[in-house]
C-alpha cells in the first residue's frame, strides 16, 4: 500500500492563533509528552528521517508546526508537554493558543496522543484527553517505543490502556523497528 504521508513537507511554525494557516481541509494534531518519541514517530509515519528534528534534549520544540501532507490534509505538531526545556514565558503562551485552536478550528478532526508504552496515561496525557473530550474532538492513543517490550508485555500494556480508555483503542508503534505505522496511517485517514 502506498504511503499517503510520504510526501509530507514542513509548512510553517506558529506561536499565535492569528498566524495559523487557512482553516480548511483536515488537520490531525500530534500531541505527547516531551520524551514520548513523537518526532521519531512523525518521521517514521512520513518515511522522512529529517522531517521533524529529534533532539537529545526533549522539549526543544517551541512552536506549533504545520506539515502539509496534501492539499486537504495537514499534520499539526504541538510542542511536547511535560518537562519542556523552553522558557516559562513560551510554555505559558501555548495554553491559550491551544484552547483557542480547539474551540475555533474547523479543520481539526482528531488528535493523536503519543505516550511512551512504559509510562502511559501520565497526568499531562490525561489533561490532553480531557481537552479532547470537553471539545468533542476524537483522539487516537498511540503507545510509542513498543520495541522496548516483549510481545506479551506489549499486549498487557495495550490492554491496560484500553481498559482505562473505555471506547477508544490504543495502537502500538516502534520507530526503531518501523512497526505499527500502517495501522496508524489508516486510523488517521478515517478522520479525514
Amino acid at each position: 500500500m502506498k504511503n499517503l504521508f510520504k510526501n509530507t513537507d514542513f509548512m510553517l511554525g506558529v506561536t499565535k492563533f492569528k498566524s495559523l494557516p487557512e482553516d480548511h481541509g483536515s488537520e490531525i494534531l500530534l500531541a505527547g509528552r516531551s520524551n514520548a518519541g513523537k518526532s521519531s514517530a512523525l518521521n517514521a509515519l512520513t518515511e522522512n528521517p529529517k522531517l521533524a528534528r529529534i533532539s537529545k534534549t526533549p522539549g526543544r520544540t517551541t512552536e506549533i508546526n504545520f506539515f502539509k501532507v496534501n492539499d486537504s490534509l495537514k499534520l499539526v505538531d504541538l510542542p511536547g508537554y511535560g518537562f519542556a526545556k523552553s522558557s516559562f514565558h513560551k510554555r505559558k503562551d501555548w495554553a491559550p493558543l491551544l484552547e483557542e485552536y480547539f474551540a475555533k478550528r474547523d479543520a481539526l478532526k482528531a488528535v493523536v496522543i503519543f505516550m511512551d508504552i512504559r509510562h502511559p496515561l501520565k497526568d499531562s496525557d490525561r489533561d490532553m484527553i480531557d481537552l479532547c473530550n470537553s471539545s468533542d474532538v476524537a483522539f487516537i492513543p498511540v503507545l510509542t517505543k513498543s520495541d522496548k517490550f516483549s510481545n506479551n508485555q506489549k499486549f498487557k500494556a495495550i490492554s491496560a490502556v484500553n481498559k482505562k480508555m473505555h471506547d477508544c483503542e490504543a495502537l502500538a508503534v516502534s520507530s526503531k523497528d518501523n512497526i505499527g505505522f500502517e495501522k496508524l496511517s489508516k486510523a488517521i485517514l478515517e478522520f479525514c
